[in-house]
């Protein structure tokens, strides 16, 4: 389950952690099915938060979008195009198989009205801030 946190690149556990992920790929993209992880992007807005998901090749009816509690968890499975056989093949790199990933939401949005919306092999989830987490402004008046 990942946490919503602000991203800093510099940490060592991210760079292994994506090189793992780089020679991982690199190794099993010839095997058949397997788990991965699409990129995210996670956009915070003045109203909403919104999380965007590469999921190129996915019919929409394979997409699920499910908010429990605090959580949010995307699946998807995208099931390979013929019969796997390696007869003919020079390089096989393409994905099939099943997505799964799940974040904490913070406090300050509101978990009961996420919109989703699927365009062009990416997945956007966008949620609704609270009232009480908005920014207000407040008019200084000025004496004297």
């Amino acid at each position: 389950m990942t946490t919503l946190t602000r991203f800093s690149p510099f940490t060592a556990a991210t760079l292994f952690s994506d090189f793992d992920q780089l020679f991982q790929g690199a190794t099993r993209a010839a095997e058949g099915p397997v788990t991965f992880t699409p990129a995210t992007d996670i956009h915070e807005t003045k109203d909403a938060l919104e999380l965007s998901l590469d999921l190129p090749g996915f019919a929409p009816e394979a997409i699920d979008v499910k908010v429990e509690g605090d959580v949010l968890t995307i699946t998807a499975e995208r099931k390979a195009e013929r019969a796997v056989n390696d007869e003919g093949y020079v390089r096989r790199e393409r994905r099939y198989g099943t997505y799964s990933r799940s974040f904490v939401l913070p406090e300050m949005v509101d978990g009961n009205a996420p919109a989703a919306k699927y365009a062009h092999g990416v997945l956007t989830v966008t949620f609704p801030k609270k009232e009480e987490a908005k920014p207000r402004s407040v008019q200084v008046k000025v004496v004297g």
